[in-house]
């Protein structure tokens, strides 16, 4: 059972709270969360949301790194370049603003970027603000905690105009140099009537280790299109919050792919704040090896007239695990709500597990809400057609797996984002380990 936080990690946290003198106007966040994790721990597997997933490996690397800081801050690793989407305009290596990176392309129009120790007094309010009033998930909490008491840097996002043209996507690229726990923050705040398209993309070198943390706000009437790339090396470790909180009117598509890492939680939570407010998430993961993957999702409805719509994907190979937990609420007085929780699964070898959960809690009446959960292998009749089309058995089998993950990926835009990804998958897909089995 948890008894607290460890020494190692209370004495990083202490010791990075002041260590940083443009970040003093979060001493006192940090010092609430340091008292947060002292009295909680980070989680375990005896917690229910955690009993498929332990953080045993993750905790050992994570505080070998901060016994060694002086030899993490003068190393050079970095991620490999390779397949990349292209060249981001903001990079946060080992959760660092990097400047000389980021100041290449231009950020699209009516679009502001802060670095967190360079922020103006008058936009600390408003970052504020949401470090504050945006919550993260409850069971995500002690890890959200740890970000802020570790932190070193992070980035303020917001669209400040209103308009009704998508502009082009801004592309973040978080990445871990393997030397350090890299702790990114991202703080996206949307303009009422405002629209963004953002990619975020996880990149590291062999052994990363992140915790990485978003909280977006989406003002009435806006439009985020959001898509969340994970492609780390099979050795990285990786944890992840999202809380996404929309107002009237406004409208969330997001995708998420996870194709790398060792071990990699994700923790999306939305709540939906104002009537007319619309949520659709898609995802998929692939797992192969001894690849763990976990998702917990979790879909609030707060007020009358939402909607939301989610759909995730999972494809198992070898010995790969992977965990889906999605959970909608309906709170009371959300009348008229709309809301659908579907999880499809594919396991290609017996040794493969995928185990998941979709879940449905509804505290009103006059809502329309539904929840499912598949888990199959392919389908022998649809094999026998393709092979007497003319494929061969591997080619049959590759067509059915790639038709499978086709509606998450049919959903990207641009058009050539869509074919990147696509081409990177399929590397993925034909070096899946057991996939003939």
């Amino acid at each position: 059972m948890n008894t607290g936080l460890s020494p190692i990690w209370r004495e990083a946290c202490q010791r990075n709270r002041d260590a940083i003198p443009q970040l003093a106007w979060l001493a006192a966040l940090r010092d609430s969360a340091i008292g947060s994790l002292t009295e909680r721990g980070l989680p375990d597997s005896e917690q229910e949301q955690w009993r498929y997933t332990s953080l045993t490996d993750y905790i050992q690397r994570g505080a070998a790194y901060l016994v060694d800081e002086a030899a993490a801050a003068a190393a050079t690793n970095m991620p490999s370049a390779e397949d990349t989407l292209g060249e981001p305009q903001l990079v946060l290596r080992d959760g660092i603003l990097q400047r000389s990176i980021s100041g290449a392309l231009a950020l699209p129009s009516g679009v502001e970027a802060h670095s967190l120790r360079e922020i103006d007094p008058e936009l600390r309010v408003r970052a504020l603000a949401l470090l504050t009033g945006n919550k993260v998930m409850d069971d995500a909490h002690a890890l959200a905690a740890l970000n802020l008491a570790l932190l070193s840097d992070g980035i303020y996002l917001r669209s400040t105009a209103a308009t009704d043209t998508t502009p082009p996507p801004l592309y973040l690229q978080l990445s871990s140099s393997g030397t350090a726990m890299a702790q990114p923050r991202l703080l996206i705040e949307l303009a009422p009537g405002s629209r963004l398209s953002v990619i975020i993309e996880h990149r590291g070198a062999a052994d990363a280790v992140a915790n990485a943390v978003t909280q977006i706000r989406c003002g009435a009437g806006s439009h985020l299109d959001l898509l969340r790339i994970q492609d780390l090396p099979a050795d990285a470790l990786l944890t992840e919050t999202t809380h996404i909180e929309l107002d009237r009117d406004a409208t969330l598509s997001a995708t998420s792919l996870d194709f790398g890492g060792q071990l990699v939680r994700q923790d999306l939570s939305v709540t939906l704040n104002g009537p007319g407010a619309t949520a659709n998430i898609h995802g998929a993961f692939v797992v192969d090896g001894h690849r763990h993957i976990d998702n917990h999702t979790t879909v609030d409805h707060r007020a009358p007239d939402t909607h939301s719509r989610e759909i995730f994907h999972g494809l198992a190979a070898g010995h790969g695990r992977g965990v889906f937990n999605g959970r909608i609420v309906v709170q009371p007085g959300a009348v008229r709500t709309a809301s659908a929780l579907n999880s499809r699964n594919l396991l290609l070898a017996s040794t493969a597990e995928i185990d998941t959960k979709p879940e449905l809690e509804i505290f009103t009446d006059d809502v329309r809400c539904s929840h499912g959960a598949t888990t199959g292998q392919l389908d022998a009749n649809s094999l026998f057609y393709l092979r007497t089309r003319g494929l061969g058995p591997e080619e049959a089998r590759q067509a059915l797996i790639t038709a499978f993950l086709h509606a998450t990926l049919a959903l990207i835009r641009p058009e050539e984002l869509a074919m990147c990804v696509a081409v990177r998958l399929q590397s993925r897909l034909e070096a899946l380990d057991g996939a003939a089995g």
